[in-house]
């Protein structure tokens, strides 16, 4: 009998030898009360370890997958499977260890001596029923929040609060046995740019591009590792591969901040974007061809990748920190921070020195200041001149011809003012008939001019710098900008004109034209020199000041400040995005492009920009002096422009207001120094 008991004990079976022995009519003709309690207890034992036992079979390292127990429900959804999970039955199996030893033990006493009474391998295993039923609990936690991946984490953190000795130190051992597979992932993206995530488990993830200007979230295919394995010398395929990871919130332990993770993921596209270094690719092709020569270039090229190797001698010791990590007995999160601001420390240093030293970063911005923010006044105006025939293609659908057109236009501007050099980074793009359907062009007036987007193509190392969403809101500002620069070109055009036919009647028309004019050259100074010149001299004090220190961090954040507050004071930040502007540099849950009717000042901006740009088209088509019609559809404009600009110096009377107004009170200033717009719409009114 007790060597049944045993096998019951050790036994994974569903049915148990011993229960036959508490039948009623047995126990009460063999067995004593307080024997059958005792049996009944070490069944319960028996039970509960059965149960561990069967969740141990089907997940755990050897036959994850593959076994299915009997008295599984049909309905039941296994769970996903996972490394994290399987490190988490590995862990189980470490702590029921002792418990299988303790049986094997019991039967080797046994069989030396017979006479072992029922109550002594109670009193053995007994200790072993609290700890069973706390773990059948974490294994119920798991399995009806279904819980996978790094979430595991906090889940053990949670239990491992306990009062409970066995109960601590278990949970300490499946602990120790789930960090393992953290600690490689996060070694693997921190040192190497890649991880091994076969089933989607990590708090960085992988997004797949659906749109241009959106993403959607896909988890790792199970069959295809996250590693990084595309074409280097591509432009396009670097950015798709850096900016294809982001961080899943839901999966990080609490216990982390979020800055942490943001650490991480800087850390690890920063290493990805040294692996694209097209000098090592040079060298690689040089190894290659000259494999049985000793050439003098291609030992120079070696030389200068291998003085700019990111980790060098400093690989060996952040390894055994990683390994000090994993043999931790209690999770200390300050260590963890420490690890990760000390490899971002040697990785911001580095790469503040390829950006400044190698790709001139300070040249690259004032190419992106003169192109997309219109530095280049006369390169623009030039293209302006050269694509007057782009008025027929309002209304009409942009096709690839158009596209063409506008990219030759921008070469013969460029050649006309002596910048073909830079030009050739430069391109011009035009969305399809559907996306200019699309609701995110909210402005009333659409014409292939506000619809151009300008292409940037991106130095090595600068993607990191430029992403993709970085070069969405400078297009953005780029769309407005040669919006007003082209209104300007034509209320030029139009003062032109009527110098030319010499006008005598409609006096009315030349005075709304001065008014016009007035307003638009004070809105394009107040954009260039108040906004765009100061706030851009800011940025290049910063740099300046963070090249001093060898940080590429202090760098990029200076560069989100520089665009956050031109988005803001070019009035394209609303108010439900300003309260967001660190995820302008490098998170990657890409939001919607601005809606210009969420920003007032942008609306009355609108409103009076599309006012302007018919009253351009009525003065070319008016006959002089006008007649009834036209001039009914004047007073319109006239009204409309100037009720619009009492709604504007309203709305910056207020604004004026608020913390940080010297750019918009310089604004006011400009617009009605002398209230001659302020007496005149109240006279009217």
């Amino acid at each position: 009998m007790i060597h049944d008991i045993l096998f019951t004990l050790f036994s994974s079976n569903t049915e148990l030898p011993i229960e036959s022995f508490t039948i009623p009519e047995v126990a009460s003709t063999f067995l004593h009360p307080g024997e059958i309690h005792i049996l009944e207890e070490l069944i319960r034992i028996a039970n509960q370890y059965k149960e561990i036992k069967k969740f141990v079979q089907q997940y755990g390292t050897l036959t994850a997958g593959l076994f299915k127990p009997k008295q599984q429900k049909p309905t039941e959804e296994p769970l996903p499977q996972g490394l994290y999970l399987q490190a988490f039955v590995d862990g189980l199996e470490l702590v029921v260890k002792p418990y299988r030893d303790l049986v094997v033990e019991l039967e080797a006493k046994y069989l030396k001596r017979p006479n072992l009474s029922l109550m002594f391998i109670f009193h053995q295993v007994s200790q072993y029923r609290s700890l069973f039923g706390f773990l059948l609990q974490l294994i119920s936690g798991v399995v009806t929040q279904r819980i996978h991946g790094c979430a595991l984490l906090p889940y053990l953190q949670q239990h491992c609060l306990h009062g409970n000795e066995a109960n601590y130190q278990a949970v300490k051992t499946i602990q120790k046995s789930v960090y393992v597979i953290f600690l490689k992932q996060l070694y693997g993206w921190l040192m190497h740019g890649k991880f091994v995530d076969h089933y989607g488990e990590f708090f960085i993830q992988q997004v797949e591009s659906n749109h241009k200007n959106s993403i959607a979230t896909s988890v790792v295919n199970s069959q295809q590792p996250a590693q990084t394995s595309v074409n280097m010398s591509d432009s396009a395929s670097l950015n798709s591969e850096l900016w294809r990871y982001e961080i899943r919130h839901e999966m990080l332990p609490y216990y982390f901040p979020a800055s942490w993770a943001e650490k991480v993921l800087f850390v690890g596209q920063t290493v990805l974007m040294c692996h694209f270094d097209p000098r090592q690719q040079v060298v690689d092709r040089t190894v290659v061809s000259r494999s049985d020569s000793k050439g003098r270039k291609g030992a120079a090229l070696a030389a200068a990748a291998g003085k700019d190797n990111l980790w060098g001698v400093h690989e060996q010791e952040l390894f055994r920190k990683f390994h000090q990590l994993q043999n931790e007995k209690n999770l200390n999160v300050t260590k963890f921070e420490h690890l990760v601001d000390g490899i971002k420390e040697q990785v911001t240093k580095h790469m503040s020195m390829i950006v400044i030293e190698k790709a001139d970063l300070e040249r690259q911005l004032r190419l992106m200041k003169d192109f997309f923010l219109l530095g280049r006044g006369e390169l623009f105006s030039e293209f302006l001149t050269q694509t007057q025939s782009l008025k027929l293609l309002i209304g009409k659908e942009i096709n690839d011809g158009t596209t063409r057109d506008l990219n030759r236009a921008l070469k013969l501007a460029a050649n006309s003012i002596n910048v073909s050099e830079d030009i050739e980074q430069f391109s011009f793009e035009l969305p399809g008939k559907d996306e200019v359907e699309d609701d995110s062009f909210c402005y009333e007036t659409k014409s292939a001019v506000e619809h151009i987007m300008l292409k940037y193509k991106v130095k090595w190392p600068l993607h990191l710098l430029f992403s993709p969403r970085i070069l969405d809101r400078y297009n953005e500002m780029f769309q407005f900008l040669l919006r007003i620069k082209k209104i300007q070109h034509d209320l030029l055009q139009i003062w032109s004109y009527q110098r030319e036919r010499r006008i005598k009647h409609n006096s009315e028309v030349v005075q709304l034209r001065n008014k016009l004019m007035f307003l638009i050259n004070n809105l394009q100074y107040y954009l260039q020199v108040d906004v765009l010149e100061s706030q851009f001299a800011i940025l290049m004090a910063a740099i300046a000041n963070s090249a001093k220190q060898a940080d590429f961090e202090r760098i990029q954040r200076a560069h989100t400040i520089f665009q956050a507050n031109v988005l803001s004071l070019c009035f394209l930040l609303s108010s439900s995005n300003s309260g967001d502007l660190s995820s302008l540099n490098t998170s990657n849950n890409m939001t919607s492009v601005i809606q210009v009717q969420e920003n007032p000042v942008l609306t009355i901006l609108d409103s009076i920009l599309s006012i302007v740009d018919r009253f351009c088209t009525f003065c070319m088509l008016c006959k002089d002096p006008m007649t009834n019609a036209e001039r009914k559809e004047f007073v319109t404009y006239e009204q409309g422009f100037m009720n619009h600009v009492d709604a504007l110096l309203k709305l910056l009377i207020g604004l004026k207001a608020g913390p940080s107004s010297a750019p918009l009170s310089q604004l006011l200033l400009r617009l009605d120094f002398n209230h001659w717009f302020s007496s005149n719409t109240q006279r009217s009114s």
